[in-house]
């Protein structure tokens, strides 16, 4: 569903550790944002990435753009199954609320 937004993978063969599956980071980020959880209790397990890493990729991806894109899209997939009522603003406040609890 995503494949398409997420940055290509590099071919790189060097030092270090592969880089979590989007999946996971995504998966992650979507705990921390549902939940409210601190970065520090992020549950750890095969379907999550770590706290540094899910971090590491939202700063790049807030910088970047695909942070607004994965939103995009998954506020229009929402609304074609029609799944947000709008005349509630919901939305608009949710992201709102999200953004102000994310910078103070």
């Amino acid at each position: 569903m995503f494949e398409d937004i997420f940055p290509k993978e590099s071919n790189k063969k060097g030092r270090g550790m592969p880089h979590a599956p989007f999946r996971h980071v995504v998966n992650t980020l979507l705990y921390v944002l549902i939940t409210g959880c601190r970065w520090c209790d992020v549950p750890k397990g095969e379907i999550w990435t770590s706290k540094s890493a899910a971090h590491r990729w939202l700063m790049r991806w807030e910088t970047d753009g695909t942070l607004e894109s994965l939103q995009a899209r998954t506020l229009g997939i929402a609304q074609e199954k029609g799944l947000i009522n709008w005349s509630y603003d919901a939305v608009f406040l949710y992201t709102n609320i999200v953004t102000a609890n994310y910078y103070f």
